[in-house]
């Protein structure tokens, strides 16, 4: 076998190296968005064409798609959109070797979110009409949407919104009859979304001096009463009056009332409406009306001062209550068996042990300072 001697041998040609990785189209919410055509040049954006391609609409390729290229300078020029959104400014990037190019050109566009009406606890309360308008609260302009919170599958007291940036004013214009009106809501909308408008409504508070009468719209169990009327000297009486003929007298107090919360159809047999709070009283005074959800809760301990409506989630079945004071202190509370159970009813200091069920709801009617201890 002959030798082939001072032959050079060339090494293999090296392939020019690619980095890859993948174009993302997105709206202002950081939504996928397909359908959109764009064209990929190299150096600025005005050199040669390398890649173009529209965005797919499948789930596997929906508002992106991979590229692979050498690195460098690169521009994306978008040539088309669908509607609603609007044609970007080009978007360069650098290109580098080995993987994980991700690049994103944002189109602009509506920014999707929601608005939310909320009380003081957080929870969301439907029936409240916002409206929504252009500009600054101190000048609002246009009006661009209007709606009612609702329930819907994911959530409660709100409803969807698509506006683009900008500036916006939220007004209320309607709420439940137990809530306040609240203030303007100024919202700066900008990318990336999703954009909250966050409402938060206050409990209806209603002051007045002497006699009164306040329409409400409630059902036994639902909305409890909040009164105080520090000078007051004579009789304090405050009761819940249904169309029915039902009736529930809350408060019935001689001289200065400091403050007391008692739940409207607490005691009634049968599933009751009712439409006025009457109040009789010789001073100034302040009435609120409070979902049931802002009852005030503990575990399996609780103590205050005066009538009040409260919440044990622990389980037991005895509770120890104590009682300062001079008056008539009542206590009722739910029952499994019988409903609502009247647990005590004395005049005066109180210490004792009795047989009750809890989680429970406990009304108290006190003059002075109390507690509870369940087990």
């Amino acid at each position: 076998m002959g030798l082939l001697l001072g032959l050079t041998v060339a090494a293999p040609a090296q392939a020019a190296s690619i980095g890859t990785g993948a174009v993302s189209i997105k709206g202002q919410s950081s939504e996928l968005v397909p359908v959109t055509t764009v064209e990929i040049r190299q150096g600025d954006c005005s050199g040669a064409p390398v890649w173009r391609t529209t965005t797919g609409s499948t789930p596997s390729a929906y508002g992106a798609f991979g590229i692979g290229l050498t690195p460098g300078a690169y521009c994306i020029v978008t040539l088309s959109v669908p509607a609603p959104y609007g044609m970007p400014a080009n978007t360069t990037f650098q290109m580098g070797s080995g993987t994980g190019n991700w690049v994103t050109v944002w189109l602009p566009g509506p920014l999707s979110g929601a608005v939310v009406a909320k009380n003081s606890l957080g929870y969301g309360i439907n029936g409240v009409t916002a409206f929504i308008r252009q500009g600054s609260c101190a000048s609002p302009g246009q009006g661009v949407w209007q709606n009612v919170t609702a329930t819907n599958q994911w959530s409660s007291g709100g409803f969807g919104i698509s506006l683009l940036p900008g500036t916006y004013c939220t007004s209320v214009t309607d709420v439940p009859w137990d809530y306040s009106t609240p203030q303007p809501v100024e919202t700066v909308v900008s990318a990336p979304g999703p954009i909250w408008i966050t409402i938060w409504l206050d409990s209806r508070t209603v002051q007045g001096q002497g006699d009164s009468v306040i329409s409400i719209a409630a059902y036994s169990f639902q909305k409890i009463v909040e009164f105080t009327c520090p000078d007051c000297t004579s009789n304090v009486i405050v009761e819940a009056l249904g169309p029915d003929r039902a009736s529930d007298l809350l408060i019935n107090r001689t001289g200065s009332y400091p403050s007391g919360r008692m739940l409207v159809g607490f005691l009634d047999l049968t599933y009751s409406s009712y439409s006025q709070i009457s109040v009789h009283a010789n001073g100034h005074w302040t009435l609120r009306i409070l979902d049931l959800d802002m009852i005030r809760q503990g575990g399996s301990s609780i103590s205050g001062t005066g009538d009040d409506v409260v919440y044990l989630d622990t389980p037991g079945v005895v509770a120890t209550f104590s009682n300062h004071g001079t008056s008539n202190f009542i206590v009722w509370a739910t029952d499994p068996t019988y409903g609502v159970d009247n647990k005590i009813n004395v005049i005066g200091n109180y210490w004792g042990t009795v047989a009750m069920t809890s989680p429970a709801i406990i009304q108290i009617t006190s003059d002075g300072a109390w507690s509870i201890k369940t087990w």
